[in-house]
């Protein structure tokens, strides 16, 4: 996985500061029987919470009003349409709370969504936790 940006934005009336780091080429998926799978795996997690903690140590000194991480993954699934789909987890930190969102294609969540949802309640724990 790697940084593509790392941009901070702050509202015209100086308020509001959004942090936004995009990740790409995450190992998102491994291919399996009817497709590409979600690779939601320990060590995967692990990964995710150590860039997340890091990212949020940089900026202890002067903290953004809310961080927001875009992790793509180096890999696509196509749709019932025919549409190509990059997996995407996005994570959004605001006052010490963490909320995670999954952009995934029909074929991820027929075959994979009881494992993105177990993932997203255990990953969002974690970050909690930090």
């Amino acid at each position: 996985m790697k940084i593509l940006f790392d941009e901070t934005y702050t509202s015209k009336d100086g308020k509001r500061t959004s942090r936004n780091i995009w990740y790409g080429d995450a190992d998102i998926t491994v291919d399996g029987e009817f497709g590409k799978n979600m690779n939601l795996n320990e060590d995967f997690m692990a990964n995710l919470c150590d860039i997340i903690k890091n990212d949020l140590s940089k900026n202890a000194a002067n903290k953004p009003t809310e961080t927001n991480w875009y992790i793509y993954g180096s890999g696509v699934t196509q749709d019932a349409i025919g549409d190509n789909i990059r997996p995407t987890i996005m994570v959004r930190e605001r006052s010490d709370e963490f909320i995670t969102n999954f952009n995934i294609s029909d074929h991820d969540f027929a075959v994979n969504i009881d494992a993105i949802l177990l993932f997203k309640a255990d990953f969002e724990k974690r970050l909690a936790s930090h």
